[in-house]
Formats: C-alpha cells, sequence, structure tokens
C-alpha cells in the first residue's frame, strides 16, 4: 500500500521565520509530524507552483498525486493571490484550508459575535471618531496582522499615537477594539485540525498586552473552561462547513481575539509545555478531514 504523501509549501525565508518567531516552528514540526507517522513528506516554494495544460505543478511533479496541499502561509505578497486562485481548482479538503477560505475568514474580522466591541477602519478618522464617544482604554492593530507587530493600546484622547501606527502602514486596514483588562492574565489557543481540538495553552504577556510568543510572551499549561470549550466547538464546527482543515482560535476568557488559518504556530510549544508528542493527535486529525 503506498504511503500517503503531502506537499508543504514553504517560503524562501521560513526557515529563518520559525527561529525569530517564537511560537511558530511550522516549517520543522508539521513536516516531521507527518514523515513520523508515515507519510512522504516533500516541501516547494509557494512560487514553484505552475499550471500547464495537464493541470497543477511542483516542477515536474503533478499536485494530483500529492494526497494532501498544505501552504504554510500566504508566502510572498506579490502574487499570493494568482497561487491561491490556482490551488482553487484542486478537489474539496485536498488543500489543507480551502484557498477561498484562507482569505476571507483569517483574521480578526472573522466570527466578530464572538469578539469584544470592535470598528475597523482604514481611514484614521473613522477610528478617532468611534474612539472618542467612549472614554476607556482601546487596543489597535491591524486586521491582517501577525507576530504581535503594531499593536498599541491607547486611550480614547491618544489620537497622535493611532494615526501614527496607521501612518506606518498607509491604506491597510486596522481594527480597535475594546481594551480587556484581563490580557494580563493571559491568553488561551487552542490548536485544532480536522474539527477536533489538539491541545490548548495559555500566552501570558509580560507587557500586560502582547500575549504572542513572537513579543516575549510566556506559555504555561493550560484548559479550557466548560464555556470556552462551547465557543471553540462552535467555530471548529464553522471551520468544518468552510473546509479548514488547521487552525488556532485564541480566547481572552470567554472572548475571541482572533482564529489564525494562514499558519498557526503551537504545536511544538504543546510539545514542550506538556512533554509529549501531539504530532500522531494532528495527523490522525488530518487524516480524517481529508477522507
Amino acid at each position: 500500500m503506498p504511503k500517503p504523501s503531502v506537499l508543504f509549501l514553504i517560503s524562501p525565508h521560513s526557515g529563518a521565520a520559525a527561529a525569530s518567531h517564537a511560537g511558530n516552528d511550522n516549517a520543522q514540526t508539521l513536516p516531521a509530524a507527518f514523515q513520523a507517522q508515515g507519510w512522504q513528506v516533500s516541501q516547494a516554494q509557494h512560487r514553484s507552483l505552475h499550471r500547464r495544460p495537464q493541470g497543477l505543478f511542483i516542477e515536474n511533479t503533478a499536485l494530483k498525486n500529492f494526497d494532501l496541499i498544505w501552504p504554510m502561509g500566504f508566502g510572498p505578497r506579490q502574487g499570493f493571490l494568482d497561487w491561491l486562485q490556482l490551488l482553487d481548482e484542486l478537489p474539496e479538503r485536498r488543500v489543507i484550508n480551502a484557498p477561498a477560505s484562507m482569505i476571507l475568514r483569517h483574521g480578526k474580522a472573522a466570527w466578530l459575535a464572538f469578539e469584544t466591541e470592535s470598528h475597523i477602519a482604514s481611514e484614521p478618522e473613522t477610528l478617532l471618531a468611534a474612539m472618542a464617544k467612549e472614554s476607556g482604554d482601546w487596543v489597535l492593530k491591524p486586521l491582517a496582522g501577525s507576530f504581535g507587530q503594531n499593536v498599541a493600546r491607547l486611550r480614547s484622547d491618544d489620537t497622535d499615537t493611532l494615526i501614527n501606527v496607521m501612518f506606518q502602514r498607509p491604506g491597510a486596514y486596522f481594527v480597535l477594539q475594546r481594551f480587556l483588562p484581563n490580557i494580563a492574565r493571559g491568553e488561551t489557543r487552542t490548536l485544532v485540525a480536522g474539527g477536533q481540538i489538539i491541545g490548548s495553552y495559555l500566552r501570558v504577556p509580560t507587557n500586560d498586552l502582547q500575549a504572542n510568543l513572537a513579543q516575549h510572551g510566556v506559555a504555561h499549561e493550560a484548559s479550557l473552561s466548560e464555556r470556552q470549550k462551547k465557543i471553540v466547538g462552535e467555530i471548529a464546527e464553522d471551520l468544518l462547513t468552510e473546509h479548514i482543515g488547521f487552525a488556532a482560535i485564541d480566547l481572552v476568557d470567554d472572548t475571541l481575539m482572533e482564529v489564525n488559518v494562514a499558519n498557526p504556530g503551537g504545536l511544538g510549544t504543546l510539545n514542550q509545555l506538556y512533554g509529549k508528542d501531539f504530532g500522531p493527535a494532528l495527523v490522525h486529525a488530518v487524516t480524517q478531514f481529508i477522507r
């Protein structure tokens, strides 16, 4: 019986990124997890994907020969919509996360019903007006950002900081949300594969704001409350409906912070924290998902 095969699409800087961004070592942990479970593992750069009259190829290998295609992130900004459009012609669940869902369901604008009060705009004036209507603290962050970059805590009269932060990314959309004081106690990340919970851990910020491990957050063991399990379960069902096989769900208490479907890190962190290998559970869940 032939081995199942998986192709990981990576960027030229994937190895360096994994080393520089704590908590996201997917370029190492994910291929190793599949290889340990007897899969044939291949890697190629996002941009090496191309189409011939016979179909999609990586170098001289047809993508139809792989059981699973797993993009790690969006790859180089230039052209990422193009290769996602090409992948979209593959059968459902041949790609770990449906290409359309990678775009439409990644970030902070999806599942707003589970989030705190949010305002989203690309023009500073719109967010300044929202912030001025209510006193108290807010958090400003890029709508499509990652690794906790360009995140700022603001007072309702802190207009200069908002303008300066948005000025660094002209034209980009930002989300303005109510600051949650309980972020100081940590943000719970849960990895979900094939609709199943693989594991959870707590990311505690060292600056009372950014829990990302890339921003020096500290990881601790954690278990979900009953309310958190309900929220994660509802989102996990939505993920399956939209053919999303791998995601991370981040919660502060019962409030959703983000659902990451592009390239969520955490498998290596789970392995280290709990002193066990979560790889077999992840691979089993993904195998059930693509079948």
